[in-house]
């Protein structure tokens, strides 16, 4: 069944691709097998990250920089996550409503995802997500994710280019991002750029944008209604592309080291509370504060090692 279903989206049925994603989300032991099958699979596809605070117009430029890639003739995949509900888990999946024009385009595959298990946006199945799109033969695939913030850094370790959308007037939002994204950020955009305090936000970001790699990160202005203020800006994410190909096969290396770990980490983690007893022990006296956790720790991987590793 997930052969012949990676055929279909191999070939580019969309309608495959929809559900494999669906069955990818749901079932974890159908995301390690689709991920076995297709790991050694050439991908040709180039991954931007969109981040930046709720309300900037992230999705409005997607929504352009959608149209610039399409007319040029790509194929283009586009992840939307959305806030969860801490209480219900659910998710009003509401960016999507901004790109309905591109709905009955057959080169643009568009997913809302809800952020899952990590809030600030990029959840443990996004990056097996991406590769399947990349593997239903997308040229681009863009992801917007929810918010800034140091975790938000996560999401130059998964793209070619990030771009980080700003608007003026933001005061100590800038400020709270200045040691995260701010810093990794490749393109800054300042949007709503006819706005009164765009000239200062962008004096602001030129004071404290650093030269990386031999790349000037460029700070556009856009307006959102405004698709002529948008073209440059694709062609700087192009371009930013074209450059930075070799030290994203470097950064790869480091992500899939940085999986495998996970990996290890999580399977660990269910082997000590389904096999070990003592170990759920050992939560409950730090909970209830009967020890604290560096001792726990240490006393642990005493026991870890005298009861589990000597046999």
């Amino acid at each position: 069944m997930i052969e012949e279903m990676l055929e279909k989206v191999k070939d580019g049925d969309r309608i495959a691709l929809a559900k494999l994603i669906t069955m990818i989300e749901k079932d974890e032991k159908i995301r390690k097998e689709v991920v076995k099958k297709i790991f050694a699979c050439p991908l040709k596809a180039k991954i931007v990250c969109f981040t930046g605070p709720p309300g900037v117009g992230k999705s409005t430029l997607i929504d352009h920089v959608l149209s610039i890639l399409t007319e040029e003739g790509n194929k283009v995949g586009v992840i939307l996550f959305d806030p969860r509900s801490p209480y219900t888990g659910g998710s009003l999946l509401g960016d999507r409503i901004r790109m309905q024009r591109h709905a009955t385009n057959p080169n643009v595959f568009i997913r809302s995802l809800s952020c899952a298990d990590n809030p600030e946006g990029v959840s443990r199945t996004v990056k097996d997500i991406i590769k399947v799109m990349a593997f239903s033969g997308m040229d681009y695939i863009i992801v917007e994710t929810v918010g800034t913030g140091q975790i938000a850094v996560e999401v130059s370790y998964i793209c070619h280019t990030t771009v980080l959308v700003l608007m003026p007037n933001m005061g100590d939002d800038i400020q709270m991002m200045k040691a995260g994204i701010l810093e990794t950020a490749d393109i800054y955009v300042i949007n709503k750029g006819d706005l009164e305090g765009a000239e200062l936000t962008e004096a602001y970001l030129r004071d404290n944008v650093e030269k990386r790699n031999g790349w000037e990160s460029p700070i556009i202005r856009t307006v959102g209604y405004n698709r002529a203020t948008v073209l440059p800006l694709a062609e700087k994410i192009k371009e930013h592309i074209k450059r930075e190909s070799y030290r994203y096969h470097q950064k790869i290396k480091c992500l899939l080291t940085t999986m495998f770990l996970d990996c290890v980490s999580n399977e660990a983690l269910k082997f000590l509370k389904n096999d070990w007893k003592e170990f759920e022990e050992m939560i409950k006296n730090v909970e209830e504060c009967k020890i604290d956790y560096y001792t726990a720790t240490e006393k642990f991987f005493e026991k870890f090692k005298k009861e589990v590793l000597s046999k």
